[in-house]
């Protein structure tokens, strides 16, 4: 993870649990630095990647966006690998991703 002054994530979602609780709770588990956003809804919807919450944007070591992902599912596997909580071999990993 990056060692700058700003976060390596920045995740934004509505302020209730919902389809972002897993990310957060992932997020929060890693360690890593991260903020949440709430955008201003629906003003900031064509804004967003499909128009859709959650969003996660991955920041490279300049603070600049590096990544940009969207859709529950899709962030909670991303983060789940990236941030180490998967197995990296790919039968391990489809074994602990059916549970």
């Amino acid at each position: 993870m990056s060692t700058s002054a700003q976060p390596c994530y920045v995740f934004r979602y509505f302020k209730v649990p919902g389809y972002g609780e897993t990310s957060r709770l992932l997020l929060l588990a890693s360690g890593c630095k991260w903020v949440e956003e709430n955008p201003e809804w629906p003003q900031e919807k064509p804004n967003q990647p499909f128009g859709r919450l959650p969003v996660l944007v991955e920041k490279s070591e300049d603070g600049s966006p590096d990544f940009v992902l969207s859709e529950s599912g899709t962030i909670e596997r991303y983060l789940a690998r990236r941030l180490g909580f998967l197995p990296s071999d790919p039968k391990k990993a489809a074994l602990q991703e059916q549970l």
